[in-house]
């Protein structure tokens, strides 16, 4: 397995994964669709996507990091093949997405989810994320009942 970068190869692996997930537990919200039809336009923006793939380069996880209107950042849309493969694809998504935060310095990055997302919660809380408040107004999905942040400190 290894970590590499969005590439439009992996625009469709990416798509279906996370319209999967959500259509298994949840709904899909018109914001989901949203950001799905026009996440390259975060990368545009400076964010990105890590994918994990095998050694046929398919596609087993991941996740994107993207700019918020107002400014933060966050990791949105973080999505396996399976779900719970215990692979280590989608921590090492994470983490890579992590490390790209890190490289530019950021100050912080948000994270929204669903207490239903029980391996994913202890997932973000194992890499350093903090619970804070739902705000509603800047993550308008449904089921959004749990939001993280981890705030970065440089020297």
């Amino acid at each position: 397995m290894k970590i590499v970068p969005y590439d439009k190869k992996y625009k469709t692996a990416f798509i279906e994964m996370n319209r999967q997930w959500i259509s298994e537990m949840f709904v899909l919200e018109e914001e989901d669709i949203a950001v799905l039809e026009h996440f390259e336009q975060s990368i545009e923006q400076g964010g990105q996507i890590f994918f994990a793939v095998d050694d046929d380069d398919e596609v087993l996880a991941g996740c994107m990091i993207a700019p918020l209107p107002n400014g933060e950042w966050e990791i949105e849309k973080f999505c396996a093949r399976g779900m719970y493969t215990g692979t280590g694809a989608g921590s090492a998504c994470l983490r890579a997405c992590i490390e790209y935060a890190q490289q530019k310095k950021l100050e912080k990055v948000v994270i929204v989810s669903n207490r239903k997302c029980t391996h994913a919660i202890r997932l973000y809380r194992k890499n350093g994320f903090v619970e804070v408040p739902v705000d509603k107004e800047k993550f308008p999905f449904d089921r959004a009942d749990i939001a993280f942040e981890r705030v970065f400190q440089y020297e």
